[in-house]
């Protein structure tokens, strides 16, 4: 690989990586961004009453329960946003180019940040929410654009490297917001709906990062997609999952829904699992994410060479296997408080770290498979199709799993549950055909 991609992929990483880094910053602040609204606004009269209502009739009537369906809400609304969108952007990337999406999509997401700063009442934060959801899809973008510069033996390569950044930024930007939220700016209680909150620190640090990717992309990051080869022409659509006109791009996709349905439960209840077996404090969980991402970053390091070996489908057939097995591993722990020494522990973290590195392996080969399959005048739209899927999993995993470990009140139908829905995914993959690769 000449010196230019190199650099261009390096560029990506970085574009990727500080995306995540500031989206994720609010992540650990759910629960206090619950508290201080409720106490600021009201229970009535506003849409954070509203809510709290609503998660009353719902059965809600401890604050905790309600945390969790204000944290819920606001991720499936940024997920479902995803969902839609993600396939627009990459479409468009297709036909105008990818630096001039990128750089659209980033100036947006700081905006919102600044808007985030000075949100003093809680619609302004949901609105926030709304802005970045829309906005991203320029992962899809992003990854079309490691796609441009890889010549096709080395396309599981550049998605590693956008795997990667992921992964890193769910690390990193979750400890900079809980660090971040420490430092306090002077705020009163507000006269309208603007004004300094209590995080707005981390507000101003995703602002920051944003402005700081936007003047990346448009002053060093080339442009990937010469004009010759862009599409001319593009209607994309929500639709566009189950009307794709490549039959394998469509099963990859379908089989990527699976697989995160099943693993985005897991990571949205683990702390209820921790609390309830380990009596895990958030810094302990705090160790349990980081061990998370490193499983995941060792794998995706591994998958180019592995890749080579087997090939892309097998690859992400055995890592679903992989998968199965340690989500089976830990349904069997029993849902009683673990004592030292009786091995609960030890069988949690090797599930965990399992299913951490089969999904450091799946991601960037099902995104390499999608490539593979596509036309280079459509790889944005498709990648875009393809995380459209992963983002409509958000939605529906960490709903239906959170609604199935609080209603059997056991950990076990949510993992039990994921290592059968890795069967389904295994057959569709099955049925993939391996890619011609040129050499």
């Amino acid at each position: 690989m000449s010196a230019s991609p190199r650099r261009t992929l390096g560029l990506i990483f970085l574009t990727v990586f500080m995306d995540i880094v500031g989206f994720s910053v609010v992540i650990p602040l759910f629960p206090h961004l619950l508290d201080h609204y409720v106490t600021t606004e009201g229970s009535s009269g506003t849409l954070i009453g509203w809510m709290c209502s609503v998660a009353e009739a719902m059965g809600g009537d401890t604050v905790f329960k309600k945390t969790v369906l204000f944290g819920g809400l606001l991720s499936a609304l940024y997920s479902l946003l995803q969902f839609v969108f993600s396939p627009i952007w990459g479409s468009l990337s297709d036909r105008m180019g990818r630096r001039k999406v990128l750089t659209f999509t980033l100036a947006g997401g700081a905006l919102a940040y600044v808007l985030w700063i000075f949100a003093a009442h809680f619609w302004v934060v949901v609105m926030t929410r709304v802005i970045c959801g829309i906005l991203a899809g320029n992962i899809a973008v992003a990854s079309a654009a490691a796609a441009d510069v890889t010549e096709e033996k080395d396309r599981t390569k550049g998605m590693a490297v956008v795997g990667v950044a992921i992964g890193l930024g769910f690390v990193f930007g979750p400890v900079i917001g809980a660090l971040g939220s420490h430092v306090q700016l002077s705020h009163g209680v507000p006269d309208g709906p603007f004004g300094l909150n209590p995080f707005s620190v981390p507000a101003m640090i995703s602002a920051g990062l944003a402005a700081l990717n936007f003047l990346l992309v448009q002053f060093l990051l080339p442009e990937t997609l010469p004009p010759g080869r862009r599409a001319t022409e593009s209607r994309p659509s929500v639709f566009d999952l189950v009307k794709v006109r490549s039959a394998s791009v469509r099963r990859a996709s379908w089989a990527n829904l699976i697989y995160q349905v099943a693993f985005t439960g897991m990571e949205n209840t683990i702390v209820f699992l921790t609390f309830a077996l380990f009596a895990y404090s958030p810094r302990d969980n705090a160790v349990l994410f980081l061990f998370n991402g490193a499983a995941m970053i060792v794998a995706q390091g591994l998958s180019r060479r592995l890749v080579a070996r087997l090939g892309q489908r097998k690859v992400v057939m055995g890592a679903m296997a992989c998968a199965a097995v340690a989500f089976a591993l830990i349904a069997t722990i029993p849902h009683v408080v673990a004592v030292p020494g009786d091995g609960s522990l030890p069988m949690f973290y090797a599930g965990l770290g399992l299913i951490s590195f089969a999904t450091g392996l799946v991601l960037p080969s099902v995104s390499s498979l999608v490539s593979l399959y596509s036309d280079q005048s459509e790889q944005g739209r498709n990648l875009g199709i393809l995380r459209s899927a992963g983002a409509l999993a958000r939605v529906v995993g960490p709903v239906v799993a959170a609604l199935a470990y609080f209603h059997f009140g056991t950990h076990l139908w949510v993992y039990a549950g994921g290592a059968l829905l890795m069967l389904p995914a295994l057959l569709v993959v099955r049925s993939l055909p391996e890619p011609s690769v040129a050499g």
